[in-house]
């Protein structure tokens, strides 16, 4: 496999944070991509071992030079990781980037230019596509229910540019599968807050954190990368759940009045959610973590996100097991319930029978009593004449 060289540079502008755990070819094919960049500033590149497998770790060391690699023993959580690397960076801009993609060779140039000609943006979000070219993610917006709408998802790049989602704007968060934050503001609001590991809303938190603070989050167009969306997430659906569910719940609780008056899915682009301007917000009395002490904590960290999967696991474990109780119980009172109407059907069917012969039964009579009727007395006479003949010539 060819090398991935990244030149060193000792004055980097910006630092790009590069999680690594499971995924090693993927992982290769994003540095790759982010080696090929075009027309961007001086950047540096930092992998973050986040409890890595060995085969990511091989290929790391067989085939990239000139990244900074820091190893965390565990995976500590997407925040975890990222805050790690973070609390390494030199650059002015601090960019988080998925293992799971693959940049267009402008997209740092683009982001750069984007933080650069807006004083007020503290966060500059990419444009990612879906591998088939379509978009996965213009900007997003959050809704009441805590929900989320990706602008364009599922539209071709002509769509999305004739509904007006490839402008340059303001937008409630980006994803943080490629997102470019400034260093000291991102070292001021204590990075991504520990709370929500080991995923999910922690982005979405931090840049509503980053506007508490008085920056705007904006859309960069330019900046355009290829994510496989998930690939760098746990793909086992309990795990997920919990985490979006763990996680949704902390984040809901902590902005219950933005979300009170969060704008709809069909609210104009402009519509942001009203995230108020208040500096104890912002780190909410924290500082951000060292690598040194992540690396220490991570054991315990990872720990203690099992524990918690675990108690979520056994609570709803419980759950399923009385909803199957009940379930067995209704199905044993539906089979009663059919065996008592198949009684019943049985027993209306002899009854149909018996019905229809005694109807027989009486429809022959009716039509003896209309004959003999029909006959008059005289006619009587001799069929009981006759019925005498026929008995003496049978005896």
């Amino acid at each position: 496999m060819p090398v991935v060289d990244f030149v060193e540079t000792t004055e980097p502008v910006c630092s790009v944070i590069v999680l690594a755990w499971r995924l090693d070819e993927p992982l290769i094919d994003c540095l790759r991509s982010l080696a090929a960049s075009q027309d961007a500033p001086a950047f540096e590149v930092i992998v973050v071992q986040n409890g890595a497998d060995d085969a990511v770790k091989d290929a790391l060391a067989t085939t990239v030079t000139g990244a900074r690699i820091l190893d965390i023993p565990e995976n500590v959580g997407f925040g975890g990781g990222c805050n790690a690397g973070a609390s390494l960076a030199r650059g002015e801009f601090v960019v988080f980037l998925n293992d799971d993609t693959v940049v267009d060779e402008f997209w740092l140039g683009a982001l750069h230019r984007g933080i650069l000609s807006d004083d007020s943006a503290g966060a500059v979000a990419s444009l990612l596509l879906n591998p088939d070219g379509s978009v996965q993610e213009a900007g997003s917006r959050v809704l009441g229910d805590r929900g989320t709408v990706q602008f364009g998802a599922g539209m071709t790049l002509d769509e999305a540019a004739a509904a007006g989602l490839l402008e340059r704007r303001q937008i409630d968060y980006g994803s943080a599968a490629a997102l470019l934050v400034r260093t000291e503001l991102f070292r001021r609001a204590a990075g991504f807050d520990p709370i929500y590991e080991p995923a999910y809303f922690e982005d979405v938190d931090l840049q509503f954190r980053l506007r508490s603070a008085g920056d705007d989050v904006v859309f960069e167009p330019r900046a355009r990368v290829v994510h496989l969306s998930g690939g760098s997430t746990s793909s086992g659906i309990a795990f997920r759940t919990w985490a979006a569910t763990h996680s949704g719940e902390i984040f809901s609780e902590r902005w219950a009045s933005t979300l009170a008056t969060a704008p709809r899915k069909t609210d104009a682009l402009s519509a942001l959610c009203d995230v108020p301007i208040d500096d104890d917000i912002v780190s909410g009395g924290r500082h951000l973590s060292t690598a040194e002490q992540i690396v220490a904590g991570s054991h315990v960290t990872a720990l203690t996100i099992a524990r918690a999967f675990t108690s979520w696991i056994s609570v709803n474990f419980d759950e399923l097991e009385a909803g199957r109780v009940e379930i067995s119980r209704l199905h044993h009172e539906v089979q009663l319930r059919n065996e008592k109407i198949e009684r019943l059907e049985t027993a209306l069917a002899g009854a149909e029978r018996e019905n229809a012969e005694l109807t027989a039964e009486r429809d022959l009579l009716a039509a003896r009593l209309g004959d003999l009727d029909s006959r008059g007395p005289i006619g009587v006479i001799k069929w009981q004449a006759g019925l005498f003949r026929n008995r003496r010539a049978t005896n």
